[in-house]
C-alpha cells in the first residue's frame, strides 16, 4: 500500500513539473474578527450543580489571511492563523511562543499557526486537479465525520459526465516512519444528477488507526478496552438533495462497520455496528428562509461488547481538537457553533471544548437532534435569525446508569438569536444571544440538576 503511494505521489509531481510555465498573480483574502462576551457558560466550558454559575466577560480576537501564488492552472496557498483574548499574555510573561495567546498589554507573542500550505493544478487536457500538501477538507455529511479539518494529503476531482468525482488519502497522524503504527483517512465519492432538480451522491471512507496498536489503550470516549488494539471503520453512505414543491429537501445516510481488534493475546475484538441519518428542509417563508432537520446518530448501552455510535475524527483526535464539526443547526452552545473563532470553542457536544464529547458520537452513547430556525432580510443591510434546538443522547451507557440514577438522556434545549448589520462592504457588526434549559443528562448523581447557561456577545467582523 506504501509504495502504490509512493508512486502516486511522484507522478503527480512529475505532472506539476510538466505543464506549462505562465507568469504567477498574487492574491490575498481573509477576516479579522473580534467578540465581546458576557457569558455564564463560554470562558469556563463548564456546567454548575448546585449553585448559579458565575458570569465571565471577556473578549477574543482572531485574525486569518490567505496567500494564493499562481494562475488559473496552478497556484500554491499558504493559510494563517493567529487567536487571543484581549488581557490574556504577552511576549515577556511565561515564554514567548504559544498559541491562542498574545493579547495583553506588550503583546509580542509568536502566535502565528499555519493552517494549510498545498499546490493545486489542473491536469492539462483533462477535467481533474489535484490538492497536495496541508489542506482543508470537508465531508459528506454537513461535518459530522470531519468538517473544516485540515489534514496532510492528497485529493483529485474530476468529472466524467454526467458524473463527478473526489478522491482522497490523508495522513492523519505518523509516528514511528518504519511501524505500521499511523492514522489514515481514505476518501472515494461520486455526485450525479438523476432527475431534473435532483442530485446524489455516493461515497466510501475507510479510516485505519494503528496508534493504538502498542501500549495501554482505550476505545475512544471511554474507559474500557484497556489494551492495544488496531481500529478499522469502513464507511460507506449515501446523500442526496431534490426540490419538493416551495420546500429544498436534504439528507444522507451513513453506515458505519469494522472491528477493534486486539493485538495482544488474551483479549477480545470489539464489533463496530454504527449508523447516521439526516433529513432537512429548506424553504421560503413569508420574507424569508426557514428550515427543519431531524438528526440521529446510533448509540448503545456497552462499548466493551460492540460500539455503536459513529466513529469521527475528533473520536480519535490529539490535539488541538475540533475536527468534526457540524454547524448547520445553527446553535450556539449546545453543538459547534457556526461562528466560533476557536479559542471558545465550547459547546455541550461536538467541539474542541466540549462538556461531554468533543465527536458527536457521545462516548458511545449517540444522540438525536431537532432543530428549526428562520431568517429575515429586514433590508439590504440588516439580518435577523433564530433558531431552536433539542439535543439528547440515544442512548445511556450501562456505566451511566449505575453511576447516576437521576440521569437521562435529555441535554437539553437551546433557543437563540441574530442580528447582523453592514455598515460598509466587508464590515459587519452583529448581536447574538442564547439559553439553553439544560437537561437531566447534566443531573448530578445527588440530584442536584444542572443550572440554565446562556451567552451574548457583540461581534465586529470584516472580510476582505
Amino acid at each position: 500500500m506504501r509504495r502504490g503511494l509512493i508512486v502516486l505521489l511522484v507522478a503527480v509531481v512529475a505532472v506539476a513539473f510538466a505543464m506549462p510555465v505562465a507568469a504567477a498573480d498574487f492574491k490575498a483574502s481573509g477576516f479579522v474578527r473580534v467578540k465581546s462576551y458576557m457569558s455564564n457558560y463560554n470562558g469556563e466550558g463548564v456546567l454548575y450543580n448546585g449553585e448559579d454559575a458565575p458570569t465571565n466577560a471577556f473578549v477574543e480576537e482572531r485574525f486569518r489571511m490567505k496567500f494564493e501564488f499562481g494562475n488559473e492552472n496552478v497556484k500554491s496557498v499558504w493559510y494563517v492563523e493567529t487567536d487571543f483574548n484581549f488581557g490574556d499574555s504577552a511576549g515577556g510573561s511565561g515564554g514567548s511562543a504559544v498559541r491562542n495567546q498574545g493579547g495583553a498589554l506588550g503583546a509580542d507573542k509568536i502566535n502565528l499557526e499555519t493552517k494549510n500550505i498545498y499546490v493545486w493544478f489542473k491536469i492539462p487536457d483533462t477535467s481533474m486537479d489535484i490538492t497536495v500538501g496541508l489542506q482543508n477538507q470537508n465531508d459528506d455529511y454537513a461535518g459530522l465525520i470531519y468538517g473544516y479539518a485540515d489534514m496532510g494529503g492528497i485529493f483529485l476531482t474530476g468529472k466524467y459526465e454526467p458524473v463527478s468525482y473526489k478522491l482522497g488519502w490523508a495522513k492523519l497522524y505518523e509516528n514511528a516512519m518504519h511501524e505500521s503504527d499511523d492514522m489514515t483517512l481514505y476518501y472515494a465519492s461520486a455526485k450525479f444528477v438523476p432527475a431534473k432538480d435532483a442530485k446524489m451522491g455516493i461515497n466510501f471512507y475507510f479510516l485505519q488507526n494503528d496508534t493504538n496498536k502498542s501500549g495501554a489503550a482505550t476505545l475512544p470516549g471511554t474507559n474500557v478496552l484497556a489494551y492495544p488494539n488496531s481500529e478499522k471503520v469502513y464507511m460507506p453512505g449515501i446523500d442526496g438533495t431534490f426540490k419538493a414543491g416551495p420546500a429544498t429537501i436534504s439528507g444522507f445516510f451513513q453506515y458505519q462497520t469494522g472491528k477493534f481488534e486486539a493485538t495482544t493475546p488474551g483479549n477480545k475484538d470489539v464489533d463496530i455496528s454504527a449508523y447516521i441519518i439526516d433529513l432537512r428542509a429548506d424553504m421560503n417563508v413569508g420574507p424569508g428562509k426557514a428550515f427543519f432537520e431531524g438528526l440521529y446518530l446510533s448509540g448503545g448501552d456497552n462499548t466493551a461488547d460492540e460500539f455503536n455510535a459513529p466513529i469521527t475524527l475528533s473520536t480519535n483526535e490529539s490535539s488541538p481538537t475540533g475536527n468534526s464539526s457540524y454547524t448547520r443547526a445553527n446553535s450556539y452552545i449546545m453543538l459547534a457553533s457556526p461562528d466560533t473563532i476557536g479559542i471558545i470553542a465550547q459547546c455541550f457536544l461536538g467541539c474542541s471544548g466540549s462538556v461531554t464529547d468533543d465527536s458527536p458520537g457521545n462516548r458511545g452513547r449517540g444522540m438525536w437532534m431537532l432543530a428549526a430556525g428562520y431568517a429575515q432580510n429586514l433590508n439590504p443591510k440588516t439580518k435577523i435569525q433564530g433558531n431552536i434546538i433539542y439535543l439528547s443522547a440515544t442512548e445511556l451507557l450501562k456505566s451511566d446508569k449505575l453511576a447516576n440514577t437521576h440521569m437521562s438522556e435529555d441535554m437539553g434545549t437551546e433557543i437563540n438569536a441574530r442580528l447582523d448589520y453592514n455598515i460598509y462592504k466587508g464590515l459587519d457588526v452583529g448581536l447574538v444571544g442564547a439559553y439553553v434549559f439544560v437537561g437531566d443528562f447534566y443531573t448530578n448523581s445527588a440530584g442536584q440538576s444542572a443550572k440554565d447557561v446562556y451567552t451574548t456577545y457583540a461581534r465586529l467582523n470584516y472580510a476582505f
